[in-house]
């Protein structure tokens, strides 16, 4: 079982490196260097599938290959890992608290969580990045927002505000584009005849009693 979800977690990171190298990817209208990737689709199936644990092994896999040949290496690579890592541990909560809901209970929670989470890490780390590392870049989200919204912003406390206002929307919609696909396929999944009584989806059964020091 060990052997099967490492090999799940690196097949899944594999094909979000596969997404990522593809042009399917698309721009977040008022700040377009944030986009839209559904590389993003097979680290949530992992999770959903195998549960958390499966779900960071295919994060920290797909960090290590975006640092190799992702764009705006470092930074770029560890802002999405900084984005993603929190989202899981949304779902691990979730598969904590609400397991005894229904696959259905546990994905709703796991979202709202993981939005919370991830929303207050990349705030941070957006603000580090902006502020600290890179003001040109708090510049060119601010004439982007002024172009989309029509009003003159300056990159100030004012315009730094609604970038990171406009990047927790971002975030918020990028954990539904994330989720919503993964929990469909997971779902027709488990409801195939060909897979019963050969694997249990995590979301259906995330928190096994043991029944012994053998038990699972």
């Amino acid at each position: 079982m060990k052997t099967r979800k490492i090999t799940a977690g690196v097949i899944m990171a594999a094909l979000a490196l596969l997404l990522t190298v593809l042009p399917v990817s698309f721009p977040f209208p008022p700040i377009p260097y944030l986009r839209f990737d559904p590389a993003e689709i097979p680290v949530f199936t992992a999770v959903l599938a195998f549960g958390p644990v499966v779900g960071m092994l295919s994060t920290f896999v797909y960090y290590l290959a975006l640092l190799a040949v992702g764009e705006f290496t470092p930074i770029g690579p560890t802002l999405k890992f900084l984005a993603v890592a929190p989202s899981l541990l949304g779902f691990y909560f979730a598969g904590k608290l609400v397991s005894s809901r229904g696959p259905t209970s546990v994905v709703v929670s796991g979202a709202v969580l993981a939005t919370v989470l991830r929303v207050l890490v990349t705030t941070a780390a957006n603000y580090v990045v902006l502020v600290v590392m890179f003001p040109d870049f708090l510049s060119f989200a601010t004439m982007a927002l002024s172009a989309f919204t029509g009003t003159k912003l300056s990159p100030d406390i004012q315009g730094l505000f609604l970038v990171l206002t406009f990047t927790a929307i971002f975030n918020i919609l990028h954990i539904v584009f994330s989720t919503v696909p993964s929990f469909l396929v997971i779902k027709a999944l488990n409801r195939s005849k060909a897979l019963q009584g050969m694997w249990t989806p995590w979301i259906v059964n995330p928190s096994p009693k043991r029944s012994g020091p053998g038990g699972t």
